[in-house]
């Protein structure tokens, strides 16, 4: 089985697993794995709309099948398109709001036919409160470009809205926050943001590891849209940070203060930090300059440096602004942060793109001293101590070189950045923090989802 802090091996075959079948990635010979009962988040959906689901949970796969067999006839295709659509259309009569039906009636023509530039429109517009996805969707960019059949139903999460809601107030604050780190930081407008609780995924989502969010309609293969609008799985996220990210903090940080035990101590920090990161993408030098240089000369690292700038951007506003606004604190968004970092990393180096990321943001702040690692006798960390203002110093400087370099479009510097402080550079000072996790295996979340098994059930005993 290959290392997944073997980063050069790993990264030498990004990209070129589309053969690999299994449901866990990377291969490993374990994972620690637990469970979320998604079911849980249903909305009181009739018996027969859940066992549409199942029977979309079946297509899906069959789909997912065929495309590992052989590739769709286009990135947004599916292999039969028919089943799928009609199944769609009879779902969306059971769906009780006429945005959610009028939603789904779209998605049913679009994978019949592809997207329109007026469904795409409508689509950003509506104002769903259960939201079913269906298609080609993107997987992790280094297990294969591209998508694989997926499909999954959420509802809004009405608490996250609020949050939300009141953080887009504060965005004008978090402009001005980026133009005292920068003067030539500019904040572009951002696509609508829906925090949900998901209870339904078939297909390749709803294989391992999971994914908290998806960019619609870029991750179902339209891009460059202007019409956007990014979906959030709130109970998927705080499941992990409180199995993964927390755990990993109280076994690993020190930040001088009792840190959040469960993620209910943490408030609205988890969805506000995923918010604040997709600002962060969305942060550019006024003019703009684009990644394209970049992405000629390493796609790769690229990507790494634009989901760092994105954290590092993100957690600034986060600490400085939209924590404080929420009645949160700043120290609690730093240790949100570094357990999040945590988490990521263990997930493995030269796998994922944010992992690696991540890797750069821990590597800054131990170079630097910001992060002091005591380590065992076997040269394994057993404690990684600083304090939320010098790590918010330390990312503040990290903010104004990005914006020198990836942002202006530097790409020699960019390429000296990540090699400085990336895992393409060797491990260094992270060496025993590395050791330390990969002395367990990597923790991954099951879905249950049983009512629809139950409805099936009932259906067939009643027909």
């Amino acid at each position: 089985m290959p290392d997944r802090f073997d980063h050069a091996g790993n990264l030498a075959r990004a990209g070129d697993h589309r053969a690999h079948r299994g449901a866990f990635w990377p291969p490993a010979e374990a994972h620690a794995l637990f469970s979320l009962d998604i079911a849980a988040a249903a909305p009181p959906l009739d018996a027969q709309a859940l066992a549409l689901l199942d029977e979309l949970g079946r297509l899906i796969e069959r789909e997912w099948a065929a495309c590992k067999a052989s590739p769709p006839p286009s990135r947004g295709r599916f292999h039969d398109p028919a089943p799928v659509a009609d199944l769609l259309a009879r779902l969306a009569e059971h769906l009780p709001r006429d945005a959610d039906r009028t939603a789904l009636r779209l998605r049913a023509a679009a994978i019949r036919a592809g997207y329109t530039e007026e469904g795409l429109r409508t689509l950003a517009a509506l104002d769903e409160d259960l939201m079913v996805v269906i298609g080609q969707i993107a997987t992790w960019y280094g297990k294969q470009t591209g998508g694989l059949p997926t499909a999954f139903a959420c509802r809004r999460d009405e608490a996250g809205a609020g949050v939300i809601g009141a953080a887009c107030g504060q965005l004008a604050a978090v402009e001005a926050c980026f133009r005292d780190l920068h003067t030539h930081l500019r904040l572009a407008a951002l696509p609508a943001f829906v925090p949900t609780r998901l209870f339904f995924m078939a297909g390749e989502g709803n294989r391992h590891p999971k994914h908290i969010a998806y960019f619609l309609p870029e991750d179902e293969g339209v891009k460059r849209s202007p019409y956007k609008k990014t979906c959030y799985f709130a109970n998927t996220h705080a499941a992990l940070v409180e199995r993964v990210s927390l755990a990993h903090a109280r076994a690993l940080l020190d930040l001088g203060g009792p840190l959040p035990g469960t993620v209910a101590a943490l408030g609205p920090i988890p969805t506000l930090g995923v918010f604040a990161h997709e600002a962060g993408h969305f942060v550019h030098r006024e003019g703009g300059v684009s990644f394209q240089g970049l992405n000629a000369a390493d796609r790769w690292t690229s990507v790494v440096l634009q989901e760092a700038a994105a954290d590092v951007f993100g957690l600034l506003a986060l600490a400085e602004v939209l924590a404080p606004a929420a009645g949160a604190t700043g120290e609690d968004a730093v240790a949100y942060h570094l357990a999040e970092c945590l988490r990521y990393v263990d997930r493995g180096l030269g796998l994922f793109p944010d992992s690696d990321g991540m890797f750069l943001q821990l590597a800054w702040l131990a170079d630097f001293g910001v992060l002091e690692i005591a380590e065992d006798g076997a040269g394994r960390a057993i404690r990684l101590s600083g304090s939320p203002d010098a790590v918010l110093a330390a990312f503040r400087a990290l903010a104004r070189v990005l914006a020198d370099t990836l942002l202006a479009g530097d790409v020699e510097r960019s390429l000296a950045l990540a090699r400085d402080f990336g895992p393409s550079g060797g491990l260094r000072r992270l060496a025993p923090l590395v050791a330390r996790l990969a002395a367990h295996p990597a923790t991954t979340i099951e879905y249950l989802q049983e009512p629809a098994d139950a409805a099936r059930a009932a259906v067939a005993m009643a027909s």
